[in-house]
């Protein structure tokens, strides 16, 4: 099972590395696009904060082609991967130390589709009283679903430190 998932994480490296846009693109757009798409991510760590349980299900898509993959896990039910897993998290979570972004890129695939990847570095206090720290990365691809961006794949690992 490890293989299959190294060879996919090759796979989508290697389709993202030679990311070329349509000619029909200009710089100006991908530029907007890319800020749209970097704004949409600044609202995570405030939800995040504020057990927004509703804003994480409108950033994810419902759709059929929704996959999460995350901490060698691939999970393709939406409710299960986004709906319950933010819940139980939030019930778990008592304070937000720290959320940060940081060497934030995205691939402007058309004006629909963008491939974002960035690294992340949180922190929280459990309501067990335990201090939790993750950093890592994270790979998410949006798709432009009724005029507003949502994530429809995304993939990452949390280091815990």
């Amino acid at each position: 099972m490890k293989s299959i998932k190294h060879y996919l994480l090759v796979g989508l490296l290697v389709q993202l590395s030679s990311c070329s846009t349509s000619d029909d693109i200009s710089e100006a757009e991908q530029t907007a696009i890319s800020k749209e798409i970097q704004e949409r991510l600044n609202g995570y760590p405030e939800a995040f904060r504020r057990h927004d349980l509703q804003w994480y299900q409108n950033f994810w898509s419902n759709e059929r082609d929704f996959v999460f993959a995350g901490d060698g896990l691939i999970q393709t039910n939406y409710d299960s991967a986004i709906t319950k897993t933010y819940r139980d998290g939030f019930t778990n979570i008592k304070d937000i130390l720290h959320f940060k972004w940081s060497n934030g890129h995205a691939c402007v695939l058309n004006k629909n589709a963008v491939s974002y990847i960035t690294n992340f570095d949180w922190g929280g206090i459990m309501t067990s009283g335990d201090t939790v720290k993750a950093k890592g990365s994270w790979l998410y691809v949006f798709k432009k679903v009724n005029r507003q961006w949502k994530v429809v794949h995304s993939a990452g690992t949390h280091i815990y430190y």
